[in-house]
């Protein structure tokens, strides 16, 4: 080999080493890339909302700084994650860097929609995928493709259930599939069961609670609301991409061993839902819209405002189909179809005489009303269901088909009713004194209100504030409501729910010198239907305090009789109540109150009323009119 050959092949070697050098540098080793992500890049990301709401961050109501609604420990990796963005996700990108990890222990399968996002986010870090066998195999179990929020109604004899609930169901791929055998995923307050009401009420309005987001079977909660707790449901599917609804999946994942405290009023079932849909989807920004309340039906037209839901689908509870069918089915076979499930009859013989169609309503109808007594008593006695094979029996040898038709969708959803803040302008006359008063409500509805949308007969109220100008310029506190619910449900053939009411706050007498005093109110008794009204009356207990009582008190029981008519666009109400039995403060009061509402538009009603009130046998009248609005 001559001089000149050696020179160019060391010539080439030289360039080729060269080359391979200048390929190293433009190509970091990806055990360092992660070191790469500037501190800029980390808090720029931070910043991002999305990833405010993969944390559940939100800036706090009162004290003005941000912080994660999740209060378990080990839903962040850093020391600080819950209060610190930037810390959390610096310590996520640190964890989600490691390799060779063993099968489910890796941050990347603790926190699967973290990871997802951020390698969306840092396309030229090369993450590793570790593997995570766990996980994959309960993502593949669900069979997630799409999204259905489910809304079973108010349930006014339930205190967790008044406002109504809401759920998610992830729906598959195949039509075909039962939609009862598809996973749902809840979120409620992890109640100790020993708890009555009361201790249930007071926890759950102070975030006494764990709330925890679970998965179950999507029959388990249809057999809860629809038969146990006798309550419609409202389907309404949502426009989730099959991305979206995948990474809806990954972050019940990081989120179900988890906890947030539950607050009745703000942080509950239906604020929950809507925040991990939030951290599910770029598009969504909807808890953000509810800071101190979030009533379900309201959640459910935020959907419908950032046009999230495609759709909507009627399911009748058992309690509803029961009703329909009676009206379908003359007295005498109703008489019958209770007597197949009371008596000790044999079927033949309860069936005598009737035709071939009216028999299979009598039938049809007594299966109805035993499964009605099953749920209502928690179990089925052996009688009872000895007596419900019989019922089947019969009506299998019968050829004749179904004798009633399906419930029809009712006219108007709950979501379409009116919103649920009012604020009320009052002008009137109180004890021959003009006065001007504004007032606002938080929540929810009134039986006065208008109607479409709600319960018959039903009132949920709570953080009424009354604010009046008697006419010489001093604006005083009229009356203050902490929570007044009614339920005026009838009787029917086959239900017998009790008429109950209870109320507290602060209130005024009718005379312009009045005192505030603190109030509440107790009653039971019964309510009926009577025509397109209902009349009810209920025994009531009234515990008043403040010094302009005798020994500071006064307790007191007496009727309160009322009737209620509920139409579309009028709406009445007279009511009377008379405690003549008292303790304490001995003084007999009484109160006759009528009330005229007038439907103007769908969250805009005019109101008259007029009340006078007794003390012993001195009488005050007060009549205003105002206009309510809905907002």
């Amino acid at each position: 080999m001559d001089i000149f050959t050696m020179l160019r092949s060391g010539l080439l070697l030289s360039f080729f080493c060269t080359f391979l050098l200048a390929s190293a540098s433009a190509f970091p080793s990806t055990e360092n890339q992660s070191s790469v992500i500037s501190d800029n890049q980390i808090q720029a990301l931070a910043d991002k909302s999305q990833w405010a709401h993969l944390l559940h961050v939100r800036l706090h109501p009162f004290s003005r700084k941000i912080i994660s609604q999740n209060d378990s420990d080990n839903f962040f990796l850093a020391a600080d994650g819950k209060t610190n963005p930037e810390a959390e996700m610096a310590a996520d990108i640190a964890a989600f860097s490691l390799t060779e990890q063993a099968p489910d222990v890796s941050a990347q399968c603790q926190f699967p929609a973290r990871y997802f996002w951020l390698k969306q986010q840092l396309p030229l870090n090369t993450f590793v995928d570790q593997p995570c066998p766990k996980f994959e195999k309960w993502r593949d179990d669900l069979e997630a493709n799409s999204l259905t929020l489910i809304f079973p109604a108010s349930h006014i004899n339930s205190p967790s259930s008044m406002y109504g609930h809401t759920l998610v169901r992830m729906d598959r791929a195949d039509p075909s599939r039962s939609k009862l055998l598809a996973y749902s995923v809840n979120f409620a307050a992890n109640a100790d069961p020993t708890d009555n009401e009361l201790v249930f009420s007071y926890k759950g309005l102070t975030g006494g609670y764990p709330g925890v987001v679970s998965v179950m079977p999507y029959y388990e909660k249809t057999n809860q609301y629809q038969h146990m707790e006798y309550r419609d449901t409202w389907e309404y599917p949502l426009n989730f991409t099959p991305d979206e609804v995948a990474q809806f999946v990954r972050h019940i994942w990081e989120t179900q061993d988890t906890y947030f405290d539950y607050f009745f009023f703000d942080e509950n079932c239906s604020y929950r839902l809507l925040a991990l849909l939030d951290a599910s989807s770029e598009r969504a920004n909807l808890a953000d819209q509810f800071v101190l309340k979030a009533v379900p039906v309201d959640t459910i037209r935020a959907l419908e405002q950032q046009n999230l839901i495609a759709g909507y689908e009627y399911r009748p509870s058992a309690a509803t189909e029961l009703e329909f069918m009676a009206t379908q089915a003359d007295g005498e076979v109703v008489d019958r179809a209770k007597q197949l499930v009371e008596s000790d009859d044999s079927v033949d013989d309860v069936l005598v005489g009737l035709s071939p169609l009216e028999q299979a309503q009598a039938l049809e109808l007594g299966h109805a009303y035993a499964r009605y007594l099953s749920v209502k008593k928690k179990k089925a006695s052996p009688e009872l269901r000895k007596r419900t094979i019989a019922i089947l029996s019969a009506r299998s040898k019968l050829e004749t088909g179904s004798p009633f038709t399906s419930v029809p969708m009712p006219d108007v959803r709950d979501d379409q009713g009116h919103k649920t803040q009012r604020a009320r302008l009052t002008l009137g006359q109180s004890d021959e004194q003009p006065f001007v008063q504004l007032s606002w409500r938080a929540a929810y509805h009134e039986i006065l209100d208008l109607p479409k949308g709600f319960v018959p007969g039903s009132q949920i109220q709570m953080g009424e504030i009354d604010i009046r100008d008697g006419g010489n310029h001093d604006l005083q506190l009229q009356r203050f409501l902490l929570v007044d619910v009614l339920s005026l449900s009838h009787r029917t053939r086959f239900q017998r729910p009790v008429a109950w009411g209870v109320s507290a706050g602060m209130d005024r007498y009718a005379a312009g010198n009045s005192e505030l005093f603190t109030y509440l109110n107790v009653g039971f008794g019964r309510a009926h239907k009577l025509g397109d009204g209902r009349i009810y009356g209920l025994a009531q207990i009234e515990l008043k305090a403040d010094n302009q009582f005798e020994d500071g008190i006064q307790a007191s029981i007496g009727p309160r009789l009322g009737w209620l008519y509920q139409g579309q666009t009028y709406q009445q109400q007279f009511e009377f109540n008379w405690q003549p039995a008292t303790l304490g403060d001995d003084t007999i009061r009484r109160q006759l109150l009528l009330q005229q509402g007038v439907g103007v538009a769908d969250n805009l009603q005019l109101r008259l009323a007029f009340k006078r009130q007794w003390a012993e046998a001195q009488a005050i009248n007060e009549a205003d009119i105002s206009a309510v609005w809905y907002f």
